[in-house]
């Protein structure tokens, strides 16, 4: 009789607590982050360089600069973001008729001279 009491008692507490969830501890994705592609900072001893690509790991775009470049500062990631915003845009309209070609699978060379 033991056995069956702290059987139901142990379905009982089981049964009232809620699931678990695990997308509820979720942080909000901070300002600087593109949905558009992302960038690497690239440090030498006194050079940087950043390259840009889009969302299909494609380099976008990539520039050399003098003096080393501090990627943890907000205001050079929130810089970064929108120069990586601007050449993603770019790349897309110079190369419309591959990248659309890219993007949907078609295999044909419609696209190239």
């Amino acid at each position: 009789m033991k056995k069956i009491t702290t059987t139901l008692i142990a379905g009982l507490i089981l049964g009232l607590t809620p699931p678990a969830t695990a997308q509820e501890d979720v942080p909000p994705t901070p300002g600087w982050v593109s949905e558009r592609g992302y960038w690497v900072v690239e440090t030498r001893h006194d050079s940087s360089i950043v390259y840009f690509y889009n969302n299909d790991n494609l380099l976008v775009y990539k520039e050399q600069l003098r003096g080393t470049l501090n990627a943890d500062r907000r205001k050079t990631k929130l810089h970064l973001t929108r120069t990586l915003e601007r050449m993603v845009t770019a790349f897309s309209r110079r190369n419309r008729p591959i990248y659309r070609q890219m993007t949907s699978g078609d295999t044909s060379s419609a696209g190239q001279p």
